[in-house]
């Protein structure tokens, strides 16, 4: 990165804007002041000169009007009064000097023939008023020698005007001559001027395409690069300024993305790996819980044994609960939006994350509301909120000493159903928290992805709620999950008006590091049930042919064998090529599958069958240890409301057996 300070754009923009500018104002300029003054005298002169010219004109006329009246009158005689007054006007005219402003443009010659010019017409006017005066005492004959001496003055007048004229008419030429070369040194100037700025022109264009036009290129082509998914695009810093400021936070940007997207990728990869391997897990789960099953269902099998057994049958169904509920959080589904019941989430997100809880010495403790009622959302995100929440207080609690108290509570108020998960850690600082629900801010360093709660409080607002933080006080942190009631449950009289009280915010202790309740999951996928096993369902297999269709003895011996203590007649098959033989010799009334076999698995079985037979197409039941292949929704072809997720509890599978042949799906004729 280039370290040298520069002119900021801004400035940089300013500054060209303002020298375009004052070039482009300077010619105008320069142009008014250069041409203006030889045009300003010359249009001066004309008018000055105009109008002397007229008050001579006038003056003239008046003269001669006049001589020519004294010279009637002198014929006449006896002259008119009225005559002779018009000649004392007229010859008042005449005589009237001709004053010119002192600002007037004239040059000295021509204001030397102006007076000479104005001094003839003078005495013309006197002599006039001369002649006049010999008409009104009679002497006709002084007065007509006196009109000899006028016409003579008349004739040097008029001398002395054409003389003025020719001053004027040359002084006007060398007006107009000064404006025609300052025109043409303008018109010089102005191409030169006009030269300066095509060349300026580039310059100022390289300017900006360096300054402006090309880091903002970078940028705009970084952009596109991220978005076509290269998140390896790094733009030039080239200064310091604004834009390089810029491309420095791109490219801090694309480093925090690139880091997120390796996590991101990491952890997606641990996902696929964890659900390709859960056939391999879940058969050997369900082997070993069966097997237990089988023994506890022994009345002769007591003693220390029994209760190792039973300890057996436990840790396998703590396994499986575990191992569900991983590939559960980790596989990416599409949004299915149903009433969930908050309660169930949390101890979901418990179970998930309850081994550290032991191994950081954190007691759990708070109060789920018994009562609370449904919201709409989606479960799966929903939990991975609460697992974010409850992941983000063991962390913060690491950074304290015992005793580390975690507090899970649930309530319902004002029509909102809240989760809040709060710690004693040493909760948010006052500067992070006002940017802690933006993307990438994080309070754990590189550890962090900074995107957990920026994504939690999304899926919140999602579902028509909210995720905020609280600091009650000597409390570390608290969030709280706040989501409206389910639809049906808000258009209810009594669910807004009555609310359960909110419990109190502090942590109650658990004597165990976690809840003892467990989450409660649907039939089709219970885990294993209780510790101590579930009771088969009233009613008997006692009549029914079942196909077992297994790859894995471990897992189709011990269901073969309990099947036949409950009375069903059970015939084996090691995959779906043998079990499709074993069909066309004796049908069954219900026939259990594996998905996942060598040669021929049970989704194509079941292909085969529909092709085949259909009526015994429609008796299948498909077991899965590969619970990634039901998360995508066409995955896998097969009716979905048929697969039993394995490990499966014995008695539920005789539960499913017996809803599968007595609902519309299962025909019990052979």
């Amino acid at each position: 990165m280039t370290s040298r300070r520069l002119l900021s754009v801004r400035v940089t923009l300013l500054a060209v804007a303002l020298a375009a500018g004052a070039y482009a104002a300077a010619l105008p300029v320069y142009l008014f002041f250069r041409v203006s003054r030889p045009a300003l005298a010359l249009g001066a002169a004309t008018e000055a000169i105009t109008t002397v010219s007229a008050v001579f004109a006038r003056r003239d006329s008046a003269l001669n009007r006049a001589v020519v009246i004294v010279r009637d009158l002198a014929r006449r005689p006896r002259p008119s009064a009225d005559s002779l007054r018009l000649v004392h006007d007229l010859a008042a005219i005449g005589r009237t000097p001709l004053r010119v402003s002192a600002g007037a443009a004239t040059p000295q010659e021509l204001g030397a023939a102006l007076v000479s010019i104005d001094g003839a017409l003078s005495r013309v006017g006197n002599v006039l008023e001369e002649s006049v005066a010999q008409l009104e005492r009679g002497r006709r004959a002084d007065a007509a020698a006196r009109l000899v001496t006028v016409e003579q003055l008349l004739r040097v007048a008029h001398e002395r005007g054409a003389d003025g004229s020719r001053v004027a008419r040359a002084y006007l030429t060398a007006r107009q001559g000064a404006l025609q070369a300052a025109a043409g040194e303008v018109r010089g100037d102005a191409i030169l001027w006009l030269g300066l700025g095509a060349l300026l022109v580039p310059l100022l264009v390289l300017v900006v395409r360096r300054r402006v036009w090309r880091p903002l290129h970078e940028l705009e082509a970084g952009l596109a690069q991220v978005a076509d998914g290269d998140l390896t695009v790094s733009v030039p810093v080239r200064r310091s300024d604004e834009l390089g400021r810029l491309a420095e936070h791109f490219n801090a940007m694309t480093r925090v993305l690139r880091d997120r997207a390796e996590e991101q990728g990491r952890f997606a990869a641990a996902g696929e790996l964890l659900a390709g391997v859960a056939h391999e897990v879940n058969n050997p789960l369900m082997a070993i819980a069966a097997h237990a099953e089988n023994r506890l269902a022994d009345p002769a099998f007591e003693g220390e044994q029994r209760s190792e057994m039973t300890q057996i049958l436990r840790q396998a169904r703590r396994a499986t609960k575990l191992l569900r509920g991983l590939l559960r959080f980790v596989h990416a589904t599409d949004r299915d939006v149903t009433n969930v019941n908050l309660n169930d989430v949390v101890r979901g997100a418990l179970d998930l994350v309850s081994y550290r809880f032991g191994v950081d010495e954190i007691t759990v403790g708070g109060q789920l509301d018994a009562s609370l009622p449904p919201v709409q959302g989606d479960a799966i995100k929903l939990e991975q909120v609460v697992v974010n929440l409850l992941s983000n207080a063991i962390d913060a609690l690491r950074g304290v000493t015992p005793p580390r108290h975690l507090s899970v509570d649930t309530w319902v108020r004002d029509g909102q159903v809240s989760v809040a998960v709060g710690d004693n850690g040493r909760g948010v600082a006052p500067d992070i928290a006002p940017r802690l629900f933006r993307p990438f801010a994080t309070t754990k360093g590189r550890r962090g992805t900074g995107l957990g709660l920026y994504i939690s409080r999304q899926i919140a607002r999602e579902a028509g709620g909210d995720l905020t933080l609280t600091s009650p006080p000597g409390f570390g942190a608290r969030f709280v999950l706040s989501l409206p009631l389910a639809l049906a449950q808000a258009s209810a009289p009594d669910s807004a008006t009555s609310p359960a009280p909110a419990p109190a915010p502090a942590p109650v202790p658990a004597p165990a590091p976690a809840p003892a309740l467990a989450p409660s999951t649907p039939p089709s996928e219970s885990p294993l049930g209780s510790a101590g096993g579930a009771q088969a369902p009233a009613g008997s297999l006692a009549g029914l042919r079942v196909l077992i269709v297994e790859d894995e003895e471990a897992v189709r011996r011990p269901m073969a064998r309990y099947l036949r203590r409950r009375g069903a007649e059970v015939d084996e098959a090691a995959d779906g090529v043998e079990g499709l033989a074993r069909l066309r010799t004796q049908p069954a009334n219900v026939i259990l599958a594996d998905l996942r076999m060598p040669r021929m698995g049970g989704v194509e079985l079941y292909a085969q069958l529909e092709e085949e037979r259909p009526e015994l197409a429609a008796r299948v039941l498909f077991l899965s240890g590969d619970v990634s292949q039901l998360a995508q929704p066409g995955n896998t072809p097969v009716p979905r409301e048929r697969v039993l997720v394995k490990p499966v509890e014995l008695a539920e599978l005789e539960r499913r057996i017996l809803a599968f042949v007595r609902g519309a799906g299962g025909s019990t004729g052979a």
